[in-house]
């Protein structure tokens, strides 16, 4: 993902205060969704970035287990950093990973029981919490649209 300035959007020339008023509700929503997200995370035992690799690999839905380099790109984060955060979740008991036994150079990630868990609980919270606020989000993602 290319993550440098990108071509001029298509928008109304001039901008008007609105469309600065949507944009910010606009994240301000997010924001407090993912500030809800991470304390319900801390609160849990786990760093809101093992729960976002967690997540990810329990909704990935390969032939093959997630692998490292998987996880990586879906986390936008290097590989040695993602094996880094692995090896904490391995620590907790929460992933295990294996080398593939079709690829020895492929390590595996799957969750533990123990991750599985953690991962249903704090996802039914967040989805909740998600629920709750999406009514005004998605008025909000309507008034983006209103070009």
């Amino acid at each position: 993902m290319d993550q440098g300035v990108q071509e001029e959007p298509d928008v109304p020339e001039p901008l008007v205060l609105a469309d600065y008023q949507r944009l910010a509700d606009f994240r301000f929503h997010v924001r407090r969704f993912f500030e809800f997200a991470d304390e319900s995370t801390e609160q849990a035992g786990v760093a809101p970035a093992q729960f976002q690799a967690m997540l990810a690999i329990r909704a990935h839905d390969g032939a093959a287990p997630m692998t490292i380099t998987q996880l990586a790109e879906r986390l936008l984060t290097k590989v040695n950093s993602t094996v880094e955060l692995v090896q904490r979740l391995q620590h907790a008991g929460l992933v295990d990973r294996a080398r593939s036994d079709a690829d020895r150079r492929r390590i595996e990630l799957k969750l533990t029981a123990k991750g599985e868990d953690l991962v249903e609980r704090l996802t039914a919270l967040q989805l909740r919490e998600h629920r709750r606020n999406l009514p005004e989000l998605e008025r909000i993602v309507a008034e983006l649209g209103k070009y």
